[in-house]
C-alpha cells in the first residue's frame, strides 16, 4: 500500500515512518523541512529512500501532490508549542490543514484515511473510561481548541461514511525523537526533583509510541469503514506511578500529597482538570483490530525513555541510576 504520512519527522511521526516502513508500505511525506527527513531515517535505522514533498499542510496544491497516487492517508502533523507567543499559530494549522487533508484523501479515494487526534478533545470523559464514543469539547488553549475543530471535521466526514479512522492516545513516551517532545519536556523536570506529587484522583495515563504506531499501522486495512480508537495504554495513580518511577531509575523520591490550591500554581487550569480527572482509556477495539493484542510494560517503556533522556543530555543520570 502506498501511504501518505503527514508529521513523519515528529516524534510519533518518526516511529510511524518506521512502522510503515518494516510492514512494507510504501511512504510518501508532506513535509515542511526536507533536511530533518535524513536525521529521521538516521535516528531509527532506516535504510530505503522514502518518497516525500516539501510544503505547507494547508496549501492546496502541495497537498494535492503529496496524495497523489496513494491509496491511504495517515494525518499525523500538528502544530505544538510551549512558548505562549507561539500558541495562537495552532489555530492558524491544525484545524485548516486537518479539513484539508482529509478531504483531499477522501476525494482521491484514499481508504483508509487516517486521523491521529487527542484525549484532549473528548475530555472529560463521560464515563469511567475514556470512549471514542464521547462528545468533542471544544475551547480552551489555542491547541485544544485547534484540536477540538479538526474533530469535528473528522466526525463529520464519518457521519456522511467517509472511511476515517480517528485514533486518541493520551500522554505518548519512549525514546527516539529528534528534540525534546512535550511528554518528555514534563517528564525530565518530574523525575529531577527529590519529590513526587501525589493528589487526590487521576494520575498518568501513558502509551509507548512504539506500541502506538504499529497500532496504527495494523488498522490500515481498507473497507472497514469509519471508526474512532482510544489509545490509552496504562492508566496510574500517583501512588503507583511513584512506585513504578522508583523502581525504573533506582531513586526514591518522597512522595508529597499536594492539595488543588498548589497544583494551580504551578500549571495552567486546563492541565490540572487533566491532571485530576484522568481515567483509563477503552483500548480493547484498538488491540483487537490492530493486532497488537496488548501494550507493552509501562516498565519497559519508562526504562527506554529515561535512558534516552539520559543519553541526551535532557537528565542528569544522578536521577536515575538504573538507567545510566
Amino acid at each position: 500500500m502506498k501511504v501518505m504520512l503527514t508529521g513523519g519527522t515528529g516524534f510519533i511521526g518518526g516511529h510511524l515512518l518506521k512502522a510503515l516502513t518494516l510492514a512494507g508500505h510504501q511512504v510518501r511525506l508532506l513535509v515542511r523541512d526536507a533536511e530533518k527527513i535524513e536525521r529521521m531515517l538516521e535516528l531509527h535505522g532506516i535504510d530505503s529512500d522514502v518518497d516525500y514533498v516539501v510544503g505547507d499542510m494547508t496549501d492546496p496544491a502541495t497537498v494535492q501532490a503529496s496524495l497523489e497516487g496513494c491509496n491511504s492517508c495517515i494525518h499525523a502533523a500538528a502544530f505544538t508549542s510551549l512558548d505562549p507567543s507561539l500558541m495562537d499559530q495552532a489555530l492558524a494549522v491544525n484545524g485548516p490543514g486537518a479539513q484539508l487533508i482529509l478531504d483531499t484523501a477522501h476525494q482521491q479515494g484514499c481508504d483508509p484515511i487516517i486521523h491521529v487526534s487527542t484525549m484532549s478533545v473528548i475530555f472529560p470523559p463521560s464515563g469511567d473510561l475514556l470512549s471514542g464514543d464521547d462528545p468533542v469539547h471544544g475551547g480552551g488553549n489555542p491547541y485544544n481548541a485547534s484540536k477540538a475543530i479538526a474533530e469535528e471535521h473528522a466526525r463529520s466526514m464519518q457521519a456522511d461514511g467517509a472511511p476515517v479512522k480517528i485514533v486518541y492516545p493520551t500522554g505518548v513516551t519512549g525514546p527516539l525523537d529528534l528534540g525534546l517532545n512535550v511528554l518528555a519536556a514534563n517528564l525530565a523536570p518530574t523525575l529531577q526533583s527529590e519529590i513526587m506529587m501525589s493528589l487526590t484522583s487521576g494520575g498518568w495515563c501513558l502509551v509507548d509510541v512504539r506500541d502506538l504506531s504499529e497500532a496504527i499501522v495494523g488498522i490500515l486495512t481498507p473497507e472497514t469503514g469509519p471508526k474512532r480508537y482510544v489509545a490509552g495504554g496504562t492508566f496510574m495513580d500517583w501512588e503507583e506511578f511513584h512506585a513504578v518511577i522508583s523502581e525504573v531509575t533506582g531513586r526514591d523520591r518522597a512522595l508529597l500529597p499536594t492539595p488543588r490550591e498548589a497544583l494551580e500554581q504551578m500549571v495552567d487550569a486546563e492541565a490540572v482538570e487533566i491532571m485530576l480527572g484522568i481515567v483509563p482509556g477503552d483500548d480493547e477495539s484498538l488491540l483487537v483490530d490492530s493486532g497488537l493484542g496488548s501494550w507493552r510494560p509501562i516498565e519497559e517503556t519508562l526504562t527506554d525513555t529515561v535512558s534516552w533522556l539520559i543519553e541526551n543530555n535532557y537528565l542528569e543520570a544522578e536521577w536515575a541510576p538504573n538507567c545510566s
